[in-house]
Order: structure tokens, then sequence, then C-alpha cells
């Protein structure tokens, strides 16, 4: 084994310590994990490998060591033993499928460069399998974004793969170029590469985490807006019960005092008053579910303050699986949007529907606007100079949909604006994190 198989090995194994971390990342929550233990522990493999390479290079002593060695870094995370277990069998698989398949592939295809120097092949199969090993780590990684309804655009996923992808061509290159006097000057370079490989994903990290961060403030902003529309329906229902109270009170005082005076013709006129001012009250909404009911008839009031025409049409259970909060943001917020469009119309016009059909929610509001839409691509953003704090409602109609694997259809013609959302009339279990 000459002196360039074993500085290449050496190279390969550090880069090797960081994608095991990066695989770990995968099975493990690494947040609450102690730093310079961590770091310790990937030192200590690497120079532990390093060391029965050097002093051994025995092949099966590298395997049982590689398993202790993922084994005892997996005490790194908290996990039960059959999850450790788990993911030290797991990634040891990964590494052994992608050794073994790009060792099988170089003798079957009989490449040039296998026959021609084998400590040249041995070199180019080091550097191959780490670099492909990486790749499927990125795979896997953006795989469990994507679980974790993180959305990763084509354009990520192909500079994901551009960068590992250029280091390995780049290597082979280098290496076919390699001799005795320039092995330095090569060795180098493929390092350089390397640790630009491990900083480009370090920044990658960071820009992802910072996403996330950014995300989890819109959503707390959503939830925040969403709790704000429930207590104002909440709000509306007490003041309007305690009105309702205090004039019954009043009433009851008027008929007693009639009633004493034994004026049965007052009286009678007085309750006729009465009923005929109850049945005039404007109610909306009258399916009997209260969630439904509270948010139409708290909202289309508004809308009537502003000179809105409606059409209303609801046919609805008294009682559905749909959580009162989801239902609150989607109606909420569907009803806020068409209430702001229409009040500034020549024609104020909003019409809803709601409907449920063989176990299915349809709910439909149309609008009228003044013909003014802005699109960033498909998505249709606010108008308003405000961005931070508006143009998130219909965000938060979508993220309700999806607990009930709903949908929603946005569409417009002849200054009419028109969404269309279907949901799932089942339940939603709350996920802990």
């Amino acid at each position: 084994m000459t002196n360039s198989v074993t500085a290449v090995y050496l190279i390969t194994s550090a880069f090797g310590a960081h994608i095991l971390y990066r695989y770990m990342n995968i099975f493990f929550d690494c947040t609450e994990t102690d730093k310079k233990i961590e770091i310790a522990s990937y030192l200590m493999y690497y120079f532990t490998i390093c060391l029965l390479f050097l002093a051994f290079n025995n092949p099966m002593l590298n395997v049982i060591a590689n398993l202790i060695m993922f084994f005892f870094i997996t005490y790194n995370y908290e996990a039960t033993m059959r999850k450790r277990l788990i993911a030290t069998i797991s990634i040891y698989m990964i590494h052994m499928t992608i050794e073994s398949t790009i060792v099988l592939t170089m003798r079957y295809f009989d490449i040039t460069i296998v026959s021609r120097d084998s400590n040249l092949a041995l070199i180019t199969g080091l550097i191959t399998i780490k670099i492909i090993t990486y790749n499927v780590m990125l795979f896997l990684s953006n795989f469990k974004l994507v679980k974790n309804d993180i959305k990763v655009s084509y354009i990520q996923w192909l500079s994901i793969f551009v960068m590992p992808v250029g280091t390995l061509i780049l290597s082979l290159i280098l290496i076919l170029k390699v001799n005795s006097e320039n092995l330095i000057g090569i060795l180098i370079s493929i390092i350089i590469m390397f640790v630009i490989n491990v900083f480009v994903f370090y920044l990658y990290d960071v820009l992802m985490k910072s996403y996330d961060e950014k995300m989890e403030k819109v959503l707390l902003l959503q939830q925040n807006m969403a709790y704000s529309k429930q207590l104002e329906v909440i709000a509306q229902s007490q003041e309007n019960l305690k009105t309702f109270r205090h004039d019954v009170k009043n009433h009851v005082l008027l008929l007693k005092s009639l009633i004493e005076e034994n004026d049965k013709q007052g009286a009678s006129e007085y309750l006729e008053s009465f009923i005929e001012c109850i049945d005039n009250s404007i109610e909306f909404s009258k399916s009997g579910n209260s969630e439904i009911d509270s948010i139409l008839n708290y909202k289309l009031n508004k809308a009537v303050s502003f000179g809105i025409k409606t059409n209303i049409k609801v046919n609805v259970p008294d009682k559905l699986n749909i959580r009162p909060f989801d239902l609150s943001v989607v109606l909420g917020n569907l009803l806020d949007n068409a209430i702001e469009a229409a009040r500034y119309c020549e024609e104020k016009l909003i019409k809803i529907s709601a409907e449920l059909d063989r176990n299915v929610l349809y709910i439909n509001v149309s609008n009228s606007f003044d013909g003014n839409l802005k699109y960033e691509g498909r998505k249709l953003i606010t108008t308003k100079e405000d961005k931070e704090n508006h143009g998130i409602g219909l965000g938060s109609v979508q993220q309700s949909l999806e607990k009930y694997n709903g949908a929603m259809e946005i569409h417009h013609r002849d200054k009419m604006f028109y969404v269309d959302v279907l949901i799932y009339n089942q339940s939603y279990e709350v996920k802990a994190f």
C-alpha cells in the first residue's frame, strides 16, 4: 500500500466522519446534544478507524470497529435501544451497499484505470464511495424535509446534488493526472474540494434553519389571527346575549306592569310587537350548527353594515368532526377576504354556500371585487403595503385544510372572485412535537 493510498484514506475518512454525523441527524433529534461531547465522539471515531487501518488493515476488524463506533456515537442522542440498533445497522448497511456496488461495478466493466494501476483504482474507489454515500445522505435528508411538510423545490434538489457530483468528477480527473511529482498538490486540491462541500452544506443547513424559524413565525401569526377571530365571535355572542337578557328583563317588567293594571289588550299588543321584532331580527344562518352559525351571523352582520348584499345557503348537521378552531380559520378568513374586497365595489355582493355531502363539507364563497389582483407565479398575494401582517389568510386556510386532506380552488371571472373548498368530515388529532 503506497503513501498516496494512505493519504487518500485519511482524507476520505475525515469526510466520512462528517457524512456519519449527517446520517445521525436523519435518525435522531440533535437539538439537545452536548456539542463538545458530540465533536469529541466523532474525532474518536475518526482516529480509531484510521489507527486500525494503519496498524492492521483487516477488513473484518474494520467492519466490527465501525459497527461498535456507530453504536457508541448514537449515545450522543436521546433514543430507545431499539432505535439505536436500527440506526446503527441501517447506516452501516447503506455504507456497505454503496461500497459493494461500486467495487462490483468497477470489476464488471473492467474499467481501464483498474487494469492499469491497482493503487489508482483503490484511490478512485475510496473517493467515489464517499461522494456517492454523501449524495445518498443528501437525498435522505431532503426526503425527511418533504415528509415534515417542508417544501423543497426542484432547483434546491438540483443545487444540492451538483456540488458533490462536481467534486466527484473533478477528483477523478485529478486522479487520472497523478504522478510522483504532483501527488501532494492533487491531494491538497481534493482536500480543498471536500472542505468546500462541508462548508457549502453547512451554509445550506443554516439557511434551512432560518427558513424554518421564518415559517414558525408565520404560523404563529396565523394561529394568533385565528384565535383573534374566534375571540371576536365569542365576544360578539356574549355581547348579544347580554343585550338580549337586558332587553328581556325590561320587556318582562313592562308586561308585569300591564298585567297588574289588568290591561290585557295592552299586554297582548305588546307581546305581538315583541314577537314581530324577534321574527324580523337578522339571523343569516339557522342550520343548527352553532360553530358555523355564529361565524356566519357575526361576519355577515359586519358585511351588511358596509352595505354588502348577501346570499347564503347552509345545509349542515348540528355536529361535525371538524374542529371548531379549523372551521373558524377557514370560514373566518374567507369571509374577511370577501368582505374586504366587496366593500369597495360599486356592486357589493357576497354569496356563501355550505353543504355536507357524502361526509365531505363543501364551502363556496364568492364576492365582487374591483378587478385588481396580484400574483407571484401561481400564488395570489396581497395588494396591501403591509405584507408582513396581511396576505396570510389563504395560507392559514390551506394549513387547516391539509389537516383533513382537504383542498381549495381559487378562480375569478367578470369581477367576481370564487373560492371553492372541500373538507373531509374526519377527526384530526393534534400531533405532539
